[in-house]
């Protein structure tokens, strides 16, 4: 065998050399994002998503198996086992009256079989079941609510990690910039010491070499902390991390010209939307409906019930006697009305105690709420104003600091200026460029905060 596949690969055409399209290889589809765009992918594949939505579901079933109580109840039994023989005693006659003498027969053996059917339909629990199966949807409606506020919060989440990344993106030109004006600085120096003319010592070169490695770890951390802002956002948007994204926006958009909306309109926004008012709402009827079922616990469930009873054994004579029990050769159907209970009075109350006890909690959360979440709301739209201010003035510090490099930049490779001048001169800039862009970020990040103490996601 081996032989002729041998014979078959060798009488076979040479294999070809790829072309050279083939060896190069397919280029990554890259895929270019908005920020709106990263909030709805992450709100369609986050995994976080997923296991609040496995909450919800897993409250559908609790609510179905409530439901359940109604539906046809069917139990059986079926068996088969081994059973010992009779004869008939000496003498005896099976015209024998009342009944002929049968006496152990332990060599022979053979089957009995059983099959027992009980079909029983509940009819009535007293209250118990519906106020049970309220309690069920209303837990499954704050069930709801708490999936809407994982998304709010995943929302958030997005955006925080998105501001991130265009912050680390924005401060890269202004450190670009710096980094130039430095490295043309400290040729002019160089080129300066090695006249000797005393313009430069050795001590200015120190200086700017120690400013060119604190522009050179500036550079690393901000390249670094794009990386990881950029990886953070994919995880959040439940996104492979080999998975090529690029984001449409190169920096940190500026500030919105139009002004916030007056505060009181945020406030009506969030007793509309926020989910934690529903996860009240429908926790306090919940809780409720719960104290009743189990008030309602030790109540009888009425019933109509339909049961077959089938036995045979090939080994067993079969009793024609109506009033005998024949065991192993029978067939007794049977139909019945009944009441199924258990009564535990003391259960009942120690259970309807802690149910009373879960409306107490509900009663405290609604109180905490109603004055938390206007002073929550309140909070975020104070930040927002505040950040947006402290913005405006940091772009004007901004500027002023990138004029103060430049010129002490030029000054110093025109040999008017010191290096003194110029390093302070950078690092007010950037100190400057980064308040500024701080500034920013937190201004973005405030307004997307008034979003999620709204109770929205700014796409839906």
């Amino acid at each position: 065998m081996n032989a002729l596949l041998l014979a078959v690969l060798l009488a076979a055409d040479p294999p070809t050399q790829p072309a050279a399209a083939e060896l190069v290889p397919t280029p990554t589809t890259v895929r270019r994002m908005t920020l709106e765009d990263c909030v709805r992918e992450a709100l369609k594949e986050s995994g976080t998503l997923l296991e609040a939505r496995g909450k919800v579901t897993e409250w559908q079933g609790k609510l179905l198996e409530v439901e359940s109580v109604y539906w046809p109840k069917l139990q059986g039994l079926a068996y088969i086992a081994p059973v010992y023989g009779l004869t008939l005693s000496p003498g005896a006659s099976l015209t024998d009256q009342p009944h002929p003498r049968y006496d152990t027969d332990l060599g022979k053996w053979g089957p009995y079989t059983k099959l027992q059917l009980t079909l029983a339909q509940p009819l009535y629990t007293f209250g118990r079941q519906p106020a049970g199966e309220k309690a069920a949807q209303n837990r499954l409606e704050v069930e709801r609510a708490r999936y809407l506020q994982v998304r709010n919060t995943l929302a958030l989440e997005v955006r925080r990690y998105y501001y991130l990344h265009l912050f680390a993106r924005s401060m890269q030109p202004a450190l670009d910039q710096a980094k130039s004006i430095l490295d043309e600085a400290q040729v002019s120096a160089q080129e300066s010491y090695a006249e000797a003319n005393g313009s430069v010592t050795q001590v200015d070169l120190a200086k700017l070499k120690y400013g060119g490695s604190l522009l050179a770890k500036g550079l690393i951390q901000a390249q670094i902390g794009q990386a990881l802002a950029l990886a953070a956002l994919k995880h959040s948007m439940g996104m492979a991390q080999s998975t090529e994204i690029q984001l449409v926006e190169e920096a940190l958009p500026p500030l919105p010209d139009a002004p916030l909306p007056p505060l009181k309109e945020f406030v009506a926004r969030a007793a509309l939307n926020r989910p934690e008012m529903a996860q009240i709402k429908y926790g306090m009827e919940a809780a409720k409906w719960f104290a009743r079922s189990e008030e309602l616990s030790s109540m009888p469930t009425a019933f109509v019930a339909f049961q077959l009873d089938l036995n045979w054994s090939p080994l067993r004579p079969t009793e024609w006697d109506p009033f005998a029990y024949d065991r192993f050769n029978s067939i007794t159907p049977g139909i019945a009305a009944g009441l199924l209970f258990d009564v535990d009075p003391r259960k009942t109350w120690a259970r309807a105690k802690g149910a009373y006890g879960l409306i107490e909690q509900v009663e405290g959360l609604k109180k905490f709420a109603e004055s938390g979440i206007p002073v929550e709301v309140r909070q975020a739209y104070d930040d927002a104003t505040q950040a947006d201010q402290l913005t405006r003035l940091s772009g004007d510090g901004s500027a002023a600091g990138r004029k103060w490099m430049v010129f002490a930049g030029t000054a110093y490779v025109a040999g008017t200026g010191e290096a003194k001048d110029l390093l302070e001169g950078l690092v007010v800039y950037l100190t400057a460029r980064q308040a500024y862009f701080e500034g920013l970020q937190a201004s973005h990040f405030a307004r997307a905060r008034l979003l999620y103490v709204t109770g929205e996601t700014g796409v839906d």
